[in-house]
């Protein structure tokens, strides 16, 4: 009589696990080494090799997870991984997943891997599942497939539009260790262009091949750049020495600055020179080697 109760016991047990595991799994189907159901508080617990595929196609994998399943949100923690759709991935120590609000937040060393191979790491990460935005309000480090560095204090992506942007403290230091001083900065990841407001650039003396005694920059109203070429609007270049907010001995301006890094060429439109911010000579158009 004893033995037919506990069978009675697990046959019932078993069913009230089954019958749960279905009315979670139009959101989500949840697996784990170690699953816990609170039917009085509606919660679902799951331990070691969590994965979570949603309605969607998200994949999440966690060491971790709490369902409240009246609420359809996950709290994920520990080596938290998220794969969307689209091919790009989620890394993270801990994050919240709002399903009914199709709200994803990461918390804490926070790793987004795009599609496209542009890797962007910071604190923490709203990711709009519903309008495919990804952003963060925190300092963000973004590196490119060619190991340049962007770092922002904010910054926006459209999934479906391939693009990045940022407004307001914006540093770029390229591969030759240039670096590049933005308001606002705009990057289109799949065609690999970026165009950029309020340009600062500070030459690296050694790549650009002077001595420590000069100071090449350039500031421009705005750049465009490509795999094959950059263009600058309204710029001015020169190399002298920083004198603090001293007029430089001599700038060269032009309402604009194409570099054609194919033919390493350098062409200017509507230039002067200017010594002691005196026009001295005129060039319509001219061109050099870079």
């Amino acid at each position: 009589m004893q033995t037919k109760n506990k069978i009675t016991l697990i046959i019932s047990f078993l069913s009230l696990f089954i019958i749960n595991t279905n009315l979670y799994a139009e959101e989500f189907n949840i697996s784990a080494s170690e699953i816990t159901i609170d039917k009085e508080n509606n919660i679902v617990a799951g331990k070691g090799n969590v994965e979570i595929t949603d309605a969607d196609g998200i994949v999440i994998k966690s060491k971790e997870v709490i369902y409240e399943t009246s609420k359809e949100f996950l709290t994920l923690e520990g080596s938290v991984q998220i794969f969307d759709t689209d091919g790009n991935i989620l890394n993270t120590t801990k994050a919240t997943y709002d399903k009914i609000n199709e709200i994803i937040i990461s918390y804490e060393n926070s790793e987004l891997i795009l599609a496209e191979g542009y890797k962007l790491k910071t604190d923490s990460i709203l990711y709009d599942v519903e309008k495919k935005i990804v952003s963060s309000e925190q300092n963000t480090i973004f590196k490119d497939i060619d190991n340049n560095t962007v770092e922002t204090s904010m910054f926006q992506y459209q999934i479906e539009k391939n693009l990045f942007s940022s407004i307001g403290k914006v540093k770029i230091i390229d591969v030759n260790k240039n670096r590049y001083f933005f308001k606002e900065l705009y990057i289109d990841t799949e065609k690999k262009e970026m165009i950029g407001s309020d340009v600062s650039v500070l030459f690296d003396q050694e790549n650009f091949g002077v001595s420590k005694e000069s100071d090449p920059r350039l500031v421009a109203n705005d750049i465009l750049m490509t795999t094959n070429e950059s263009s600058l609007s309204k710029a001015v270049f020169t190399v002298c020495k920083k004198k603090g907010n001293e007029c430089p001995p001599w700038t060269l301006q032009a309402k604009k600055i194409k570099h054609d890094k194919i033919k390493k060429t350098i062409y200017y439109d509507n230039a002067v020179l200017k010594v002691y911010d005196i026009p001295v000579f005129y060039f319509p158009k001219f061109f050099h080697p870079d």
